[in-house]
């Protein structure tokens, strides 16, 4: 009874993770629109599906780097602190074939002290 109940809820985290269908973005500026409401809804795994494998987030002025969705998705969860809102505003957009180079900044407002951080 044991394993038949194991095989169950295993089955039914299964289905339910491979359920989840996130959008994908069809444009560059779509994909900021995506990331600011995964970001405001928290949820740090559709944030991990707008980032390639060979995606470089930038984390600082000394040039630090995470690379790929498992590395990135640990600071944007630093992030997800209280009730925050994210407000992307396009930088630079240029595209070369299928591939798009996008630079933005970006505002967090709300957090545990209420205060606003610009990125």
């Amino acid at each position: 009874m044991k394993i038949l109940l194991f095989v169950v809820l295993n089955l039914i985290t299964f289905y339910s993770y491979a359920s989840t269908d996130y959008k994908k973005p069809q444009s560059p500026t779509e994909l900021h629109q995506l990331f600011a409401e995964y970001f405001s809804k928290q949820d740090i795994d559709g944030l991990g599906t707008l980032f390639h494998e060979d995606a470089i987030f930038v984390l600082d002025n000394q040039g630090n780097l995470a690379r790929g969705p498992k590395a990135i998705k640990p600071i944007l969860k630093s992030y997800l602190q209280g009730d925050v809102e994210m407000l992307t505003h396009d930088v630079s957009i240029h595209i070369n074939g299928d591939t798009a180079l996008i630079r933005s900044d970006w505002e967090i407002v709300g957090g545990p002290k209420g205060t606003a951080l610009e990125v």
